[in-house]
């Protein structure tokens, strides 16, 4: 009897230890947060705004912004405002924009635009990692994305992204968008 006892408490321990850290796994913290607003069932235009941030090292900053509006466009009740169009008002206003769009600021140009939600991208970091010395090209990067709604100003989808690629900084900055709305993209029904 002591025998098994012994066996006994070894497993239970290693099986008590194992559930609880795989519990802090599912816990972990997400990079985003979703309105309960944000009704996706319900057709939205949603204005795409250059992305801002970046340097000479993140290229072409429009590519991004042509991606962000591929993927909103995946999902079937989202309709994106053409950028001619978006950026034709902000010359017109005169819009300073830093990156940063203030609810009172994203009603403006919603009503402006006739759309009912803004998107902006802010890069954030863009930087080759040291450990790849024989890979020129590679680039880590980081993005912050948020949607505001134009009825009230309310921040209706806020997300971090993260991506890296071989390629350069465009691919890292991309991938780095495709992260930051997966969970937009999850809820409205693209697989």
């Amino acid at each position: 009897m002591i025998k098994l006892n012994l066996i006994f408490l070894p497993v239970s321990l290693i099986t008590v230890l194992s559930l609880s850290c795989s519990r802090a796994t599912v816990r972990a913290i997400e990079p985003y947060s979703i309105s309960p607003a944000f009704d996706l069932s319900r057709s939205w235009r949603i204005a795409v705004l250059p992305p801002a941030g970046g340097g000479s090292d993140t290229g072409d900053n429009n590519g991004i912004r042509e991606f962000a509006e591929l993927q909103l466009m995946k999902i079937p009740t989202i309709v994106v405002v053409e950028r001619t169009r978006v950026d034709q008002v902000l010359k017109e206003q005169e819009f300073a924009y830093s990156g940063l769009v203030a609810p009172e600021t994203a009603v403006r140009l919603g009503q402006l635009l006739g759309a009912n939600a803004i998107m902006s991208i802010k890069i954030g970091a863009v930087k080759h990692d040291p450990f790849f010395t024989d890979s020129p090209e590679q680039r880590d990067a980081e993005v912050f994305v948020r949607i505001i709604g134009v009825e009230n100003g309310a921040v209706l989808y806020s997300a971090q992204g993260q991506g890296s690629s071989f390629e350069g900084a465009e691919d890292a900055l991309r991938a780095a968008v495709l992260t930051a709305v997966l969970p937009l993209l999850e809820k409205g029904g693209v697989k």
